[in-house]
């Protein structure tokens, strides 16, 4: 008898649903295109007919020898796995829809083992494990892997879906994340809603991010391939204080100089860590480790050590405090700070645990995105998708058309937001968003 061995590996472009027989009494089938739900990358079923164990005239094995061989072919089978630091879900290599497709092509596979019910040997007969069981054993998961939920497309967010024209994206917990990497299904979405910006015949005019990060310090994090699409679009950067179009500053806001020295004495006083950003270029008057994981971690430029901030010319858009004690940061440190934006016409944000942001009252991420749809000719109410996952982006989700919030984001985001993804930015949530709600167009 023989059984078939299942085993994954990465395949080039390929005509969908097509079987290749193979040499050596091998073939495959192609599962198709990456699909815009899941977001997964192509698959290759690779079918293998393996001789397992001694068989008689019959042709009916072993059974020892054949539980043999077949732990054999997933030792085998198991390095061809991604190598992503993690077994990799159900999810990421086939739907339910795939899944019953599989599942049918086995039950054919298996009724190719029997010899003819009048010769069957019920004595000796060895079960075929289904497909579903054949890739839980070659992953070593278990339980039940969550598929993604769609109970958020109601029929009021499909309506105002139609009239969507411009996303606007934090980058920091949304489209990148905890360890600052993209998942597959947000950098393909990412790439097919700046593709489309550019289209004539699509819908979708604009996509452009909207983060506490300088310009350079959000290419940095968003990589080279993602990095030059969105070098042709708009962008709102540092809090909305520092907006480009083109090559043009549209609009732009800094502290006073009395807010700058008030904060700069608060550091020296509490013991944390000062970060200035003026345009692209960012300043510190000490080079702390923490002050080096915003370039090293964040992918921020390298800042420049100086003796004041406050001496700095021509100032600075906004400052960050940090501390690697996040208690001490929001309990003893953020009230004092909160102190000094109420006598110097600023305001505190955060979008970071370590990080406290003291940025000129009146500004936000919101203002800096409506100064941008001004210029783009959008109307935000009725024609923006904003997404974010923090403090920093309540007030842009909440004045969008459609905010969707990340199933990481916090509490100030998750009220603010008309949608709250159970998928967090881990698991590609914001390139689910995108898919959904920009292919209704």
């Amino acid at each position: 008898m023989n059984l078939c061995a299942l085993s994954l590996i990465p395949t080039g472009l390929l005509v969908e649903g097509v079987v290749a027989y193979l040499p050596s009494g091998r073939f495959g089938l192609q599962l198709g295109p990456a699909s815009q739900r899941t977001g997964r990358k192509r698959s290759f079923l690779l079918y293998e007919s393996q001789n397992l164990g001694n068989e008689d005239a019959a042709g009916r094995g072993d059974k020892s020898s054949l539980e043999e061989q077949r732990r054999r072919i997933f030792e085998k089978a198991s390095p061809r796995l991604p190598e992503t630091g993690r077994p990799p879900s159900k999810a990421e290599i086939y739907g339910e829809d795939e899944l019953q497709g599989l599942l049918d092509l086995h039950k054919q596979l298996s009724s190719q083992t029997r010899l003819g019910e009048e010769e069957k040997d019920t004595t000796s007969e060895i079960d075929i494990p289904s497909i579903h069981d054949l890739v839980l054993e070659t992953l070593g998961e278990e339980g039940e892997t969550r598929h993604p939920s769609y109970a958020w497309l109601t029929e009021d967010i499909k309506e105002r879906a139609t009239s969507i024209k411009a996303i606007a994206s934090d980058v920091d917990g949304t489209l990148i994340g905890s360890d600052q990497s993209f998942h597959p299904r947000t950098k393909e979405a990412i790439k097919k809603a700046v593709q489309a910006s550019f289209s004539p015949m699509e819908g979708l005019k604009y996509f452009f991010p909207a983060t506490g990060k300088t310009r350079a310090g959000a290419f940095n994090s968003l990589g080279p391939e993602i990095s030059v699409l969105l070098h042709q679009c708009p962008g709102v950067f540092i809090q909305g204080l520092y907006c480009i179009y083109g090559d043009k500053v549209i609009f732009e806001k800094k502290l006073e100089k009395q807010a700058v020295a008030a904060c700069e004495k608060l550091v020296a006083q509490t013991g944390t860590s000062i970060i200035a950003y003026d345009g692209d270029s960012l300043y510190t008057t000490d080079f702390t480790q923490t002050v080096i994981n915003l370039h090293e971690i964040y992918g921020e430029p390298m800042s420049e050590e100086i003796p004041s901030i406050t001496d700095h010319e021509p100032g600075v858009h906004k400052i960050l405090v940090c501390d690697e004690d996040t208690e001490k940061l929001s309990q003893v440190v953020r009230p004092k700070l909160e102190g000094v934006a109420l006598a110097c016409n600023a305001r505190v944000t955060q979008a970071v645990p370590t990080m406290l942001e003291l940025i000129p009252e009146g500004c936000s991420k919101a203002l800096g995105v409506e100064k941008l749809c001004e210029v783009l000719g959008i109307d935000p109410s009725t024609e923006l998708l904003a997404l974010g996952d923090a403090e920093n982006d309540a007030e842009m989700l909440q004045m969008a058309s459609i905010g969707v919030v990340m199933g990481n984001g916090t509490p100030p985001a998750r009220e603010a937001g008309d949608i709250v993804l159970e998928e967090t930015s881990d698991e590609g949530g914001a390139g689910l968003a995108i898919e959904a709600i920009v292919g209704l167009n």
